[in-house]
């Protein structure tokens, strides 16, 4: 009689099944792998800086101020222009150059050439300064009655605006031509607190003024054709004389503004949950404005910090993704990123992200993506 076998496999059939295990794991992470790649992002440039004190992104690169020297990278980290300022100094970027200021003295330098076009003494200590295409605007103490005094880029004054009982919340140049000024003022002097949006010609008279009692506005958006205010309730929007378009008015009640492209006519913004934004959840729903078109999207990871550029809003995360949300796309793709960085500065032209760990500034070239 024979005996009962348990069940056993013939040698044979056991190392078929064996190689057929290896094979179809090393097939499985070889998926794996080429998913991981499909999923990374190459043309990572690192550009070691001395001691940054403040790093600025402008619409082709990026400035920064060294404690010394202020310089102009462009979006590969190249340096383009170095400017010996000092230390102690204070900046303010833009595509039309550098306001940098110590205590009262002010230097303004042109964006292209790296050269001082004004350098000299403002009679007052300065709390900020902005550089236009054709002009600079300068806040001098104290911060509430302060006054803003508008010069030519050669230093040149043509204006000076005293603002009573207000505090100056921002300010900037616009139109195509940059020759029209804005500033944003808070006035606490009333039963409630109010903002106020003024425009002016400099050197001529004030051109239009919009005042918001229902809503505190923090941050405005000039184009082309109109004005768009973001509050804590609306975005409203309104001609340059400061007419409401009252049909335009869209409820972002429970949003915060938490990043807009300002170096586009129709810019895209970028809004998150209050709860989200203030850092008592983490940073994941996206709602996307541009224009007439909108959509909400969740990010697949927790974001740190959000960048509205071109179409897109870009999603940076402490655990080094990068995330990229389309407008009129449904799915955002993540990115994995072989650095850790800490800060993130912005998106350049030509879709460079620059991002920061301690002395190094990372250029991440986004294209494709």
């Amino acid at each position: 009689m024979e005996s009962n076998r348990t069940g056993r496999l013939p040698w044979a059939i056991v190392l078929f099944i064996l190689a057929l295990t290896v094979l179809i794991a090393w097939g499985g992470a070889s998926l794996v792998k080429r998913g991981q790649e499909r999923n990374s992002l190459g043309s990572v440039r690192e550009k070691v800086l001395n001691t940054p004190q403040s790093v600025q992104i402008v619409r082709d690169g990026a400035v920064y101020y060294d404690g010394g020297t202020i310089a102009k990278l462009d979006a590969s980290g190249n340096t383009k222009w170095s400017y010996m300022i000092g230390g102690g100094a204070q900046m303010q970027s833009s595509d039309s150059g550098v306001a940098a200021w110590i205590g009262d003295s002010l230097t303004l330098i042109n964006g292209t050439t790296g050269a001082a076009e004004f350098s000299g003494k403002m009679g007052g200590n300065i709390l900020s300064a902005r550089l236009g295409p054709q002009y600079a605007a300068v806040v001098l103490e104290p911060e509430h009655d302060s006054t803003i005094v508008l010069m030519e880029s050669g230093g040149r004054r043509v204006d000076s605006i005293t603002l009573s009982g207000k505090t100056v919340i921002d300010y900037g140049f616009f139109n195509t031509t940059g020759d029209l000024f804005w500033v944003m003022t808070l006035d606490t002097t009333g039963t409630a607190p109010s903002c106020t949006l003024s425009t002016y010609r400099p050197g001529k008279r004030i051109v239009g003024q919009i005042t918001d009692s229902v809503q505190v506005m923090y941050r405005t958006m000039f184009q082309s054709t109109q004005i768009v205010t973001a509050g804590n309730v609306y975005l409203r929007v309104y001609d340059y004389t400061g007419k409401e378009t009252a049909e335009k008015r869209t409820l972002v009640y429970g949003w915060m503004l938490a990043s807009v492209d300002d170096l586009s006519d129709n810019p895209m913004m970028a809004f998150t949950p209050t709860g989200e934004y203030d850092g008592s959840a983490e940073m994941k729903d996206v709602r996307m404005i541009r224009g007439s078109s909108e959509q909400t999207v969740r990010m697949p990871f927790a974001c740190e910090s959000l960048v509205a550029r071109d179409d897109c809003v870009y999603g940076f995360s402490n655990d080094g993704y990068i995330m990229i949300a389309r407008m009129g796309a449904q799915k955002v793709n993540a990115y994995r990123l072989n650095i850790r960085f800490d800060t993130v500065y912005g998106v350049a032209d030509g879709n460079v992200a620059i991002l920061g760990s301690g002395n190094s500034l990372y250029f991440v070239s986004l294209k494709g993506a």
